[in-house]
């Protein structure tokens, strides 16, 4: 059975073993290297020193890259535990990363309009109305560009995922979405997509979508 998310990274235990639990095998390094270079690739366009929202930041994995990369990064986490880590993890960043709590699915987060925005890794766990109300409120913390995460829905997965559960491993995903209702929550959002980018088609069902506001144009 598929967690809550909202019950499962509550706890400070999860919290402060999730990369590891996720990240630390072969295969997960590759997906943790493979992921950032595309989250790279969705702001190749945003200046130097701009600052990302990043909602959710749970641990701060992506938040690291960006800092890294001469981002500035403002955190939104509904979850204390995952704040903590995040903050410990990045502590020698300075005031380069700031957080606050935020629930961007229940109301507008309310931290400071930034240059761009990214939303990696929750959409595909809550149901369609709930994923719009998350990219609203992640639309409203971005200037310009959100570079949003999902699982792609298609016949393909379909049999990976069917798969997946018949070996026994936990579903991926619990609301994975079509190419046409991809469409549907970005233009709910206020939102349109201007590119994507695949993370190993073949063995995975991630998408990354590069959007922007409907009165933002896209600058090539």
């Amino acid at each position: 059975m598929s967690r809550n998310p909202d019950e499962h990274c509550k706890s400070t235990t999860v919290a402060a073993d999730y990369d590891r639990n996720r990240f630390s095998s072969i295969p997960g390094q590759v997906f943790n290297f493979l992921d950032k270079r595309l989250v790279a690739k969705c702001f190749s366009q945003l200046p130097e020193g701009g600052t990302i929202a990043d909602a959710p930041c749970g641990t701060g994995r992506l938040a690291e890259a960006r800092l890294d990369a001469g981002y500035r990064v403002h955190g939104f986490d509904i979850f204390q535990a995952m704040r903590g880590v995040a903050r410990q993890r990045l502590a020698s960043h300075g005031g380069n990363f700031t957080c606050e709590v935020a629930d961007s699915k229940e109301r507008p987060p309310s931290g400071p309009v930034c240059d761009g925005a990214e939303c990696a890794r929750v959409l595909m766990h809550f149901p369609p109305e709930q994923q719009v109300q998350f990219l609203t409120g992640v639309a409203g913390l971005s200037r310009s560009v959100a570079a949003i995460n999902q699982s792609l829905d298609s016949g393909y997965q379909r049999v990976r995922r069917r798969l997946k559960r018949w070996v026994g491993n936990q579903p991926s995903a619990r609301f994975p979405i079509t190419d046409e209702n991809i469409k549907l929550r970005l233009k709910g959002a206020g939102l349109r997509e201007v590119r994507r980018y695949r993370l190993l088609p073949v063995m995975s069902e991630a998408v990354y979508i590069v959007a922007r506001k409907f009165d933002v144009p896209d600058r090539g």
